[in-house]
């Protein structure tokens, strides 16, 4: 809401909006999405921010900063969306 932007409840659908991105052309805003728990099933997606870092809700620590080079996040990586505000505003 802050943004003007509306995106899909959930990764399974937020995953197929927008550009897929490569890892080393990465931008700020940027959704990073990752495949996680022990049989990777489970979703998760951040924020990319800058320099390796993103932005998630961890449900242990709510919103937190992680980093890609982090050896879990690293392991977990799926993919990334740029995704274009212009389609995604609100009518």
């Amino acid at each position: 809401n802050q943004f003007g932007v509306k995106l899909p409840r959930n990764t399974a659908l937020q995953v197929k909006v927008g550009e897929t991105v490569a890892i080393n052309e990465l931008q700020p805003g940027d959704l990073v999405f990752f495949k996680t728990g022990r049989s990777h099933r489970t979703r998760h997606v951040g924020i990319y921010l800058d320099h390796g870092r993103f932005m998630h809700a961890s449900s242990s620590r709510g919103v937190t900063t992680s980093s890609l080079d982090n050896e879990y996040w690293a392991t977990a990586y799926w993919t990334a969306k740029r995704i274009d505000p212009k389609l995604l505003h609100h009518s």
